[in-house]
């Protein structure tokens, strides 16, 4: 599965100015987010709105916004898409792409 993570313009400038070498575009994976997930000790609540599904019963893309609260606090917000593909086993994503609009830390 592709699992791609692109910054958005102010947060990319800001991820420049602490590491030079920084990427805009980060390849991942759900392992990853499932071990940060599952080892974070504050208590984590995504909220996601906007949904809209376009389907033809055998391809489907999914969009929408979400804001990823860690502890109460918004540590990330932006859009993202699944790519879903039906198989004789159901539904399958085959590739997610988000944008990362993370707010300033104060």
């Amino acid at each position: 599965m592709l699992w791609l993570n692109v910054l958005t313009d102010s947060t990319y400038d800001r991820a420049k100015a602490k590491t030079p070498t920084a990427q805009n575009i980060r390849v991942g994976n759900y392992h990853d987010f499932a071990k940060i997930v599952s080892t974070t000790t504050k208590p984590l609540n995504p909220e996601h709105s906007n949904l809209v599904i376009h389907t033809d019963g055998t391809i489907a893309a999914v969009y929408f916004d979400f804001v990823f609260k860690t502890d109460g606090i918004a540590t990330n917000t932006g859009s993202e898409t699944w790519q879903l593909v039906k198989t004789v086993d159901g539904w399958r994503i085959a590739a997610i792409c988000y944008s990362s609009n993370r707010p300033v830390q104060q």
